[in-house]
Order: structure tokens, then C-alpha cells, then sequence
């Protein structure tokens, strides 16, 4: 599912809502695809969200070398799966944005909704 910019919806809301109206929602596929600013606070990485009603940020882990630390400062997209235990976002993809930013998306794995 696609957000409008500016919206977010929290993965364990989304997870149970899914749940409440009768579907198995598969946590460990749960994808966010987000931009924002990447910066670095105290050995941690963390996506200060852009285009948001309310200040959203997100710690990033590194999943396998996606060169998080060469774009501390920048402004980029990051692709990952949410990791429920700790809230963070495992990352899979990190690239410079050549055009406007997008949106925040909360999708499954396959492309679909959770």
C-alpha cells in the first residue's frame, strides 16, 4: 500500500488491522521503501523522514554492506524490511534519489499489502 507523503502508519497497527479483519499478516515480510535525511547518533544510522505532518525518524541497520555510512548527510531512499523486535529497519537498498523524494510505502514482500 502507498501513504500519501506526510502520512505514516505504524507497522505493528498495520500488522493488527490486517489481522482484525479476518488475514494472516506475515510480519517477517513486511517492506518499507522511505527517504529522508541519513544521519549517524551515537554508532547508530537514523533516517530522519522528509515530507512528514510530524518528525518521523527510524534506525537503520545495516542488512549487508549498503554503504550507510558514505551517506551520512545525504538525502536518499532506503528500501528495507521493518524489523518488529526493535522497531529499526533492516536495510536492503540505499540509493540517492535523482527526482523528488517518494512517499513512505508499507507493502509485503511480493509487492502487495501486508
Amino acid at each position: 500500500m502507498s501513504l500519501k507523503p506526510g502520512a505514516w502508519v505504524e507497522p505493528i497497527k498495520m500488522t493488527q488491522s490486517i489481522r482484525d479483519a479476518g488475514f494472516t499478516p506475515v510480519p517477517e515480510e513486511v517492506s518499507l521503501t522511505v527517504t529522508g535525511t541519513l544521519e549517524s547518533r551515537a554508532g547508530h544510522f537514523v533516517l530522519v523522514l522528509d515530507r512528514m505532518e510530524k518528525l518521523r525518524e527510524i534506525v537503520c541497520v545495516s542488512g549487508r554492506d549498503t554503504g550507510l555510512q558514505p551517506n551520512v548527510g545525504k538525502t536518499v531512499e532506503i528500501e528495507g524490511r521493518w524489523r518488529f523486535d526493535d522497531g529499526a529497519l533492516l536495510v536492503d537498498k540505499i540509493t540517492l534519489p535523482g527526482q523528488a523524494p517518494s512517499p513512505a510505502r508499507l507493502r509485503s514482500r511480493d509487492g502487495g499489502a501486508p
